[in-house]
């Protein structure tokens, strides 16, 4: 596939690439020029020690010690307030 093609349709080949799991070979004047390759699956999937901490917790090999931290995110709560609203006078 020639480079100005690529440039004209990008996103639907990208599209392509990411459905098929097949490569694209992109030419510059008949010549080979760059690959659109598919990313592996783990790579997709994000962070691999996010896996790895999934994948213990979900074991029962470890020890209920200590509390997993709150993760969620509170959308009112602003570092900048002066005033805490959990201690009010």
């Amino acid at each position: 596939m020639g480079i100005f093609e690529i440039k004209t349709h990008l996103s639907r080949v990208c599209e392509d690439v990411a459905q098929t799991g097949e490569s694209v070979l992109i030419t510059r004047r008949g010549k080979p020029f760059v690959q659109i390759a598919p990313l592996e699956n783990e790579q997709k999937t994000g962070s691999s020690i996010w896996n790895a901490r999934d994948e213990f917790l979900e074991s029962n090999d470890h020890t209920d010690d200590f509390l997993e931290p709150d993760r969620r995110v509170d959308p009112f709560y602003s570092p900048f307030e002066t005033e805490d609203p959990e201690h009010t006078e």
